[in-house]
């Protein structure tokens, strides 16, 4: 296989949710081309969903830039994998005071 297919074949394994699969075809993909931006980007969407902090720092970036639908989904899935996160809780109810006051739904209780 090119090493221009190993990320492809990384985010295919991701998508199926093959995680194990999908970190092995990354890492390959890394190994033969160390510089390739797309495949350390989508290996880090990888890492993401293992580690709360992670998904917690990228939904206040999307928060401090506007996207507040994908914040709260990255807020709500470092919830999840740690739930007593209390600066994650606070930043969502931040982001949810936010969304309120614009008149959009949010997912809070």
């Amino acid at each position: 296989m090119t090493s221009d297919l190993l990320p492809f074949t990384g985010e295919a394994y991701m998508r199926l949710n093959k995680l194990t699969e999908a970190e092995h075809w990354y890492r390959e993909s890394l190994r033969a081309k160390p510089d390739h931006i797309p495949a350390h980007l989508t290996y880090g969407k990888l890492l993401a969903i293992r580690y709360p902090a992670a998904l917690m720092n990228l939904g206040a970036i999307l928060h401090l830039n506007g996207k507040l639908r994908e914040a709260e989904s990255n807020y709500l899935r470092a919830l999840q994998l740690k739930p007593q996160d209390v600066i994650t809780q606070s930043n969502l109810r931040k982001l949810w005071n936010i969304m309120e006051k614009q008149g959009m739904r949010t997912a809070s209780p």
